[in-house]
Formats: C-alpha cells, sequence, structure tokens
C-alpha cells in the first residue's frame, strides 16, 4: 500500500513538472544616433502565419546596443523597442533578426487656412505597418516633432482637427519639414473613390443560411479613398440588391448606426484628407441570387463564396472565377457606377462539415482571433491584425467584417440598425 501510496504522490508531482516546448532565439541591435539604447525594453511576441498572437509574449533589455532572447517557435515575429518615448515595430518573417536605425527625425507645422498655428492638434506618426509610433500634442505655435525614427521607414503623420483628420507621407530620411494646412471639411462625395489598392478595395462575401431561412447573408466592405487635401465629413451609400434586408453596419472598425433609403444603406463616414476609411454593411438575401448596380466606378471587386463550391455558382460575365485557394470570383475589368454584376449560389452551398472546415480554412482563425497580437495606443493602430476582423484569404488580402456575421448569429432578432 505504501508503495502504491508513493507511486501515486511521484506521479501527481510529475504531472505538475513543465513540458519544455521548442524555442527560437530572437535577436537584433538597435543603433541611435543621439545615444546609446542600453536598458531599451524589448518584447517579441509569437505570431501565426495569419498574424495572430501564436504563443505567449518574452522580454528584455538591450545591451550595449543588442538583444537576444528565447521566444517560443512561431512562423513569424512582432518586436517592439520602446526607446525615446516612442514604441517602435518590425515584423519578422522567415527571420529571426532585427536591425534597427533611430537615427531620423520629423517635424512640422499644422496652420489654420489664414496661416496661423493650430495649437492643440493631436499628431500622431504611424509606420509602414499601421502601428503608432508616437504621439504629440501641438504648440501654440502649431509645432510638432518626432524622434529618433527608423532610418529606412515610411511613415505617416496623422493630424486630428476637430472632427476632421488630415494625413502626410513622409518617406526614409526625409530632412524637409512637413506643413500641413487644416483645409475645412466638405461633404462633397464626388472627391470619394474605392481604394485602387491591391487586390482590391471593394469585398462582398456571401455566407450560407445561419438561421432556419435557406438564403445567404452578404458582408460587403468598401474602402473609400480621398486623394484631395481636405477632410471629406459627410453621408456615403452602400448599394443594396432589391429586398435585401440590412442588420448590421460599420465605418472605420466601429459597428456604426445606419439609414436604410432607397439607394441603400446610408452611413455617417469621414475620411480623411488624402486617407482612407473603411465602411461596410451586412445584410440578408430574399433568395438564392445576388444582384447589384455597382455604385460607383471600381478597378475591382472580389465576391468570396464561403461555404459555396465556384464549380456550380453561375455568375454575371463581368466576374470570373479567382486564381486564390478559397471560392473566389473576380471581375473581368474595371467596373463602371450603374454596371451590374451577378451571383447565384442555387444548389451550390457544400455539405455543413465541409463547409466549416472551409470557413475555418479561409479565415485562418476563428472570431476570437480578431483580438489583437500587439496592443497599441491607437484604435486605429497596426494591431495584428489590423480591423475589421480576421483575414479571410489567407493573407491574400484584407480582412471583412466577420465580426458582424458572428453578431447576427449571436444577436439574431436584435435591431441595431438606425433604420427610419
Amino acid at each position: 500500500m505504501r508503495r502504491l501510496i508513493a507511486l501515486l504522490v511521484v506521479v501527481s508531482c510529475l504531472a505538475f513538472v513543465p513540458v519544455a516546448s521548442a524555442t527560437t532565439t530572437v535577436s537584433g541591435t538597435v543603433t541611435a544616433e543621439d545615444g546609446s539604447t542600453d536598458g531599451a525594453r524589448v518584447e517579441v511576441v509569437p505570431l501565426t502565419q495569419q498574424q495572430q498572437r501564436a504563443d505567449g509574449s518574452v522580454t528584455t533589455t538591450i545591451e550595449g546596443s543588442s538583444f537576444s532572447v528565447d521566444a517560443p517557435d512561431a512562423p513569424s515575429y512582432a518586436v517592439r523597442v520602446s526607446y525615446g518615448g516612442a514604441t517602435h515595430y518590425e515584423i519578422l518573417q522567415n527571420q529571426t533578426q532585427v536591425s534597427m536605425d533611430l537615427t531620423e527625425r520629423v517635424s512640422g507645422t499644422i496652420r489654420n487656412p489664414d496661416g496661423s498655428g493650430t495649437e492643440g492638434a493631436v499628431i500622431e506618426v504611424v509606420d509602414g505597418d499601421e502601428f503608432v509610433v508616437d504621439t504629440y500634442r501641438t504648440n501654440a505655435t502649431g509645432s510638432f516633432a518626432f524622434g529618433p525614427l527608423e532610418s529606412d521607414e515610411t511613415y505617416e503623420i496623422r493630424a486630428a482637427v476637430g472632427d476632421a483628420e488630415y494625413r502626410r507621407t513622409v518617406g526614409p530620411s526625409t530632412t524637409d519639414s512637413v506643413t500641413i494646412t487644416a483645409q475645412p471639411p466638405t461633404s462633397d462625395t464626388s472627391i470619394l473613390n474605392v481604394a485602387n489598392r491591391s487586390p482590391t478595395g471593394h469585398v462582398v462575401q456571401m455566407l450560407p443560411a445561419q438561421n432556419a431561412s435557406t438564403n445567404p447573408s452578404v458582408v460587403e466592405t468598401v474602402a473609400f479613398e480621398n486623394p484631395t487635401d481636405r477632410p471629406f465629413v459627410g453621408t456615403v451609400t452602400i448599394g443594396l440588391p432589391a429586398d435585401a434586408s440590412p442588420y448590421a453596419a460599420m465605418v472605420g472598425g466601429e459597428q456604426a448606426q445606419y439609414r436604410r433609403t432607397d439607394t441603400g444603406v446610408q452611413l455617417n463616414v469621414s475620411v480623411p484628407a488624402n486617407g482612407t476609411t473603411q465602411i461596410g454593411a451586412a445584410y440578408d438575401l430574399t433568395g438564392r441570387q445576388f444582384e447589384k448596380q455597382v455604385v460607383r466606378n471600381t478597378s475591382s471587386l472580389a465576391v468570396v463564396l464561403q461555404g459555396y463550391n465556384t464549380s456550380k455558382v453561375s455568375h454575371s460575365e463581368n466576374l470570373r472565377v479567382g486564381s486564390s485557394p478559397i471560392s473566389l470570383l473576380t471581375t473581368t475589368g474595371s467596373l463602371d457606377a450603374g454596371e451590374t454584376i451577378s451571383v447565384d449560389v442555387s444548389g451550390a452551398q457544400m455539405e455543413a462539415s465541409a463547409a466549416g472546415a472551409g470557413a475555418t480554412s479561409d479565415s485562418g482563425s476563428s472570431a476570437d482571433a480578431s483580438s489583437s497580437a500587439v496592443e497599441t495606443s491607437s484604435s486605429e493602430s497596426g494591431s495584428i491584425p489590423s480591423f475589421p476582423g480576421v483575414p479571410i484569404l489567407g493573407g491574400i488580402f484584407g480582412s471583412v467584417l466577420v465580426g458582424l456575421g458572428a453578431y447576427r448569429v449571436a444577436d439574431a432578432g436584435l435591431s441595431v440598425s438606425g433604420e427610419e
């Protein structure tokens, strides 16, 4: 009996012995022109291929100008270096070493239309991965300054004046001062374009029925670009198919109130000067066919057919099967405002098990994966992945409003609209 008790004690103790997991050494150098980086804090976050947090982060400090730390094995890593009051980021893919040269500075002035300085404007400097590196509030003369910054990085200066936002891109090794004139906003929608981003600024995602209905739902997102020096503040409409029933909407990564009109879903939108804003709507169809007129000229459009067999889908001649790991249709060329696109998914829905597996494969993660892998100081920062949700094309392009679809399933029957 004593031997049995002893054996049980040993086994129970072994159950609490931590199992060593595989690690990878992540190292690098961080240099600064105006002083040593010794003692600066470094955080390494393991990431999945879809740029989601894969494991717990590890931290260390720089000794002299270098650091080295063992992190859990992962396909890629996010490295965050806190130095000089700012936070610098580097995404490592297929590599484990980072080199940062913090030797550049960016300064400038925010001016009112009459030429006077704009005091109290909030300025952010954002890196090429959409991470907010530092923030500043302009002084009495409207001036601002950031640094030290990376010498080989392209940054975007974002200035918030009242309810309007202004943006300016500065390239590596910029020495000239940046001047932004806070022109008054406009509500003229003609200045907006569908963003000509790669591979597309307009995504339509068709989802199999999530309730007793046999009709699919649609989550549609459009990235609007404002190429002018004046911010846009006004209303924008997402066109709907006939008899579609909207149930949720999004503006710039946040759930938004909307108004159903004869032409579609109308949203209050702010698009920064020289910037973009993504908007979206989720709606149910009354049949198996999606058909609508394009409201604006667009260089490309993609229809993601989640849970459907593309070979069994009928579609208009201006669409073709895309070269992608998932079910996808793309436009054969640019579309003009008023041109009609149509997709019929009758008899094309895959079996529940296959569709579920495909949905997991398409997104690369569950809805919970929309949480940020790296916390930053802004809701529009480069958290991994950036809003509005989980990637739908395995990293091929952007994100869609998966969160809105999940909201519909979880809270069916709860109205979130401002519909009139």
